[in-house]
């Protein structure tokens, strides 16, 4: 319970932290954000994840945004990965905008008694419509979980990710802080094979030189599958 307690210590923190950050108006609206997330092994080390993320904004009775996404990684020891990633995003409202985005994720996971912890560093090459060149986006993400029975099949999630632009686009991403998201749900384990996660999610996007910001309150579910590996390494 003390890990537990000292957990949401840290998200309080950061939760704080982003509306210090905000600016005193804010732009409300509620939406919906769904998902299906694949991670399907190659071999014990070599991995691949794929991920499609349909998203409701208007009191999610509009569809705003779908978003495609590819990985390919490999997975050094049981703390630390990294992929390559890339996505395809199309937004709706209130005009159809497209966006391609390599990426990479270096990913380090551990143990503080029974909250497992994962740290999650992004970088984003966004190719924007009608933005020349690229737009280069650094993201960091703490995510912990806690398991809530014994058999382990509920556990509670929380993460907080920070989004910051490292560059400047004439009509485009300014530099600077892009927006921050905080997350809080459960996440239950079916079998080994299928979870889903179930949650609220708070999204603060920040517009420089503006005096309102938008800010999101998302319903959040996703399902999560887990494919055998593809290759069985031999002995």
């Amino acid at each position: 319970m003390k890990n537990i307690l000292q957990l949401i210590l840290v998200f309080l923190v950061l939760f704080n932290t982003s509306f210090v950050l905000a600016n005193e108006t804010f732009e409300n609206d509620l939406g919906l954000w769904t998902g299906i997330n694949i991670n399907a092994p190659i071999t014990e080390k070599i991995q691949s994840r794929f991920q499609i993320s349909p998203r409701w904004l208007d009191n999610a009775t509009d569809f705003n945004q779908l978003i495609l996404h590819g990985l390919l990684g490999y997975k050094f020891n049981e703390h630390f990965s990294f992929f390559q990633g890339y996505a395809w995003s199309t937004h709706y409202i209130p005009n159809f905008r497209r966006e391609q985005r390599p990426y990479e994720d270096a990913i380090i996971s551990h143990q503080v008694g029974k909250v497992s912890l994962e740290h999650r560093f992004r970088l984003d090459e966004r190719f924007l419509q009608d933005i020349e060149g690229i737009s280069l986006r650094g993201r960091y993400r703490l995510k912990g979980s806690y398991p809530l029975d014994k058999k382990q099949r509920w556990s509670l999630v929380l993460f907080d990710e920070i989004f910051v632009n490292l560059n400047s686009h004439f009509g485009g991403p300014q530099a600077g802080i892009d927006q921050n998201r905080i997350y809080t749900g459960v996440n239950h384990k079916f079998n080994e094979n299928i979870n889903a996660d179930l949650g609220y999610q708070l999204q603060h996007i920040h517009r420089p030189g503006s005096k309102i910001d938008p800010l999101n309150h998302f319903i959040f579910f996703y399902l999560n599958f887990q494919l055998p590996q593809l290759i069985r390494d031999k002995g």
